[in-house]
C-alpha cells in the first residue's frame, strides 16, 4: 500500500453532525497537532497553496473519544484568523460512517498514535494512509457488512454462513449501528427499543440453578428483562409458549412458570422472587402423574427460549400492524426498526425444522409495518425453505418477492469477511459448496469437527440421488462387500455434537486421515464431485 496524506479532524463536541455539510471552528494552535514534522512543513504556513492542498485531501471527521460515528469527507474551505480556523466541510454520502471504536481499532493503519491523548483532545492532524484502501478493508469487516445490510430497503434478508463465521458478532455489529448503547443509563432504553435479536446472547438471559445442595429442583432462571416480563406477565403468553415448545420438543415435557414467592436468606431477611422469573420442567406420564423436576437438554433449552422469542415476535408484529400508533395497545415497540434472528433450529429434526421455517416466513411476511428482518443460519435446509417462502408474493399482506434478498457470508483467510449476493431465481448448491469447503480445509490442514457434518450431509444427498435407501451404502466396502462399519461409526460419532463449541474443536490425526480417505473415495467413485478442472470442463 502506498501511503497518502489525509486530514484527521477530532472535534471537541459533535458540532458537525447536524447534516452532511456545515462548518466549525478549531483553535489555530491545535492545527497540525499529532502530525509528523516533515508533514508539518508542508502546511504550517496556511498560505493559499497549503489550503488548496488541504482541500484536495480526503478527511476523517471524528469526535473526542469517538462518542459518535466518524465520517469520511472533504474540507471545502478554510478561513484563517488570528486565533481560530473556520473550516467548512462536506461528508461523502456514498461512504458509510465509521462506527464508534473503528478508529482506535485501526489506529496503526491510520497512523494514529497509540499512546498520548490523541483520542482525547480536539485537534486537526495530517496523517499518512491510503484512505481508499483502508475503507475497502472496512467494508470487509463485520461492521462494514452490517452497514451494507442496514443500507437497503429489503423487508427480509437471509444469510447462509457456517458456524464460526461470525453470525453472532454480525448481529452485535448491526445493533451497535442501529441502536448504540452508551454508558448513559438514560440512553440505554432507546437502544433496547430499536433492535430485537435472537442469538447466543438471547440465551444468556437464561441460566440454570441446579440446586446442588438438595439436588431435587433444578430451575431455569430468567435474567430480569422487560421483554420477557411483558410477554409473560402483561400478555399472558405462557400457555402459547408451552404449547409451541411441546410441539417442537416433546408433548410430555411440561414447563411450569413460577408464581411470586418469598425466600429467607441466611441473615433472616426475606427476598421476593418475582413471578415468571423461574421455570421448572417435568415429564407427564400416561397415568396423569408427572416426574419430578428435571434438567432438560441443551437442545430442548434452546427450543424453549426460541418459543418465548417467537411468542414475543408474533405479538410485536401484530401490534405494529396497527397503522395508527395511538391505537396500539403499547407504544414500547414504536421505535423498533430491526429484528435479527440467528439459527433458531438447534436440535430440530427435519420435519420440525421445515415447519418452523414455513411458520417463521409466514409470520414475517404478515408484517405490514416498516420493520425489517435479518435471518442467519448454518443449516442448508433451513436456508432453502426460507428462501423458497420469501420468494413468493402474499396478496393478503402485500408482501412481494422483491422485498427479499439472500446472501452467503464467508470468512477469508486474512480474517476479513465477504457478503456475496445469491441469485433469487437459482437454487443454492450448498452441497457442492460444502465439498469445496471440506477440500480447502484438508488442503490447508485446518480441519474441524464440523467438517464431518459437511461430509455426512454430502453423503446423504449423494445416496438419495443414486437411489440408495441409506447413505452407508456408498461408503467404502470391506473384502466381504459390506460397507465399512468402522468408517460409518467414526462418521456418525464425529458428525453429531451436543454443543456448537464442539463443532469447531480440533480433530485427531486419525480423524483427519478418515475424513481425507472418505473425500478421496467419493471423489474417485462418483466423478461429478470432482472439481471442474478435473472433470474436463
Amino acid at each position: 500500500m502506498s501511503n497518502q496524506l489525509y486530514s484527521l479532524i477530532m472535534a471537541t463536541v459533535p458540532e458537525f453532525y447536524s447534516g452532511n455539510e456545515g462548518e466549525f471552528q478549531i483553535p489555530k494552535d491545535r492545527f497540525l497537532q499529532y502530525t509528523e514534522d516533515p508533514i508539518k512543513e508542508q502546511f504550517q504556513s496556511l498560505d493559499q497553496d497549503a489550503i488548496k492542498t488541504l482541500k484536495s485531501l480526503p478527511a476523517i471527521f471524528a469526535t473526542e473519544q469517538e462518542v459518535t460515528d466518524a465520517r469520511i469527507g472533504k474540507i471545502t474551505d478554510v478561513k484563517v484568523s488570528s486565533n481560530n480556523l473556520r473550516v467548512k466541510y462536506k461528508f461523502d454520502e456514498d461512504r458509510y460512517p465509521l462506527t464508534r471504536g473503528a478508529l482506535k481499532e485501526n489506529r496503526h493503519k491510520l497512523g494514529i498514535r497509540e499512546s498520548g491523548y490523541e483520542f482525547h483532545r480536539g485537534h486537526w492532524g495530517i496523517k499518512e494512509c491510503d484512505l481508499s484502501d483502508f475503507y475497502a478493508g472496512y467494508l470487509k469487516s463485520l461492521t462494514g457488512i452490517a452497514h451494507q445490510l442496514k443500507n437497503t430497503d429489503k423487508k427480509a434478508q437471509l444469510i447462509y454462513a457456517f458456524n464460526g463465521t461470525g453470525k453472532t458478532r454480525l448481529s452485535r455489529a448491526l445493533k451497535n449501528i442501529i441502536a448504540f448503547k452508551s454508558d448513559d443509563a438514560d440512553e440505554a432504553e432507546p437502544s433496547r427499543r430499536k433492535f430485537l435479536y435472537y442469538n447466543a446472547f438471547t440465551e444468556d438471559l437464561f441460566y440454570w440453578d441446579n440446586d446442588l445442595e438438595a439436588d431435587v429442583e433444578p430451575k431455569l432462571k430468567i435474567q430480569p428483562n422487560s421483554f420477557t416480563a411483558w410477554i409473560l406477565k402483561d400478555q399472558g403468553q405462557d400457555r402459547n409458549i408451552i404449547s409451541n415448545f411441546q410441539h417442537y420438543a416433546n408433548d410430555k415435557l411440561t414447563p411450569t412458570f413460577n408464581e411470586e414467592y418469598k425466600v429467607k436468606g441466611e441473615d433472616g431477611k426475606e427476598t421476593v422472587v418475582p413471578a415468571f422469573s423461574e421455570v421448572t420442567f417435568s415429564l407427564e406420564r400416561g397415568d396423569d402423574t408427572a416426574s419430578g423436576k428435571i434438567k432438560i437438554s441443551k437442545g430442548e433449552e434452546s427450543n424453549f427460549i426460541w418459543s418465548i422469542f417467537y411468542a414475543l415476535l408474533d405479538q410485536v408484529i401484530t401490534i405494529l400492524n396497527v397503522a395508527d400508533p395511538a391505537e396500539r395497545e403499547t407504544d414500547q415497540f414504536d421505535q423498533l426498526e430491526y429484528v435479527f434472528i440467528d439459527d433458531p433450529v438447534c436440535s430440530l429434526d427435519e420435519n420440525h425444522l421445515i415447519e418452523l421455517a414455513v411458520n417463521l416466513a409466514t409470520l414475517i411476511k404478515s408484517s405490514k409495518s416498516d420493520l425489517k428482518f435479518i435471518l442467519t443460519t448454518h443449516s442448508p435446509l433451513f436456508y432453502n425453505i426460507l428462501s423458497n417462502e420469501f420468494q413468493s408474493d402474499d396478496k393478503n399482506t402485500g408482501y412481494k418477492a422483491k422485498m427479499f434478498e439472500k446472501y452467503r457470508l464467508d470468512k477469508q483467510e486474512d480474517g476479513t469477511h465477504e457478503l456475496e449476493k445469491q441469485a433469487n431465481d437459482s437454487p443454492f448448491s450448498y452441497h457442492l459448496y460444502l465439498m469445496s469447503e471440506v477440500r480447502n480445509a484438508i488442503k490447508s490442514g485446518q480441519l474441524k469437527k464440523y467438517h464431518f457434518n459437511f461430509l455426512r450431509h454430502i453423503l446423504e444427498k449423494t445416496s438419495t440421488f443414486l437411489g440408495h435407501k441409506r447413505w452407508e451404502h456408498i461408503l467404502p466396502v470391506t473384502n466381504e462387500g459390506t460397507p465399512d462399519a468402522y468408517v460409518a461409526r467414526i462418521l456418525n460419532i464425529s458428525s453429531h455434537s451436543k454443543h456448537s463449541g464442539e463443532e469447531i474443536s480440533d480433530l485427531t490425526d486419525d480423524d483427519k486421515r478418515v475424513l481425507g480417505y472418505l473425500v478421496k473415495h467419493i471423489t474417485d467413485t462418483y466423478g461429478y464431485w470432482k472439481p471442474k478442472e478435473e472433470n474436463n470442463g
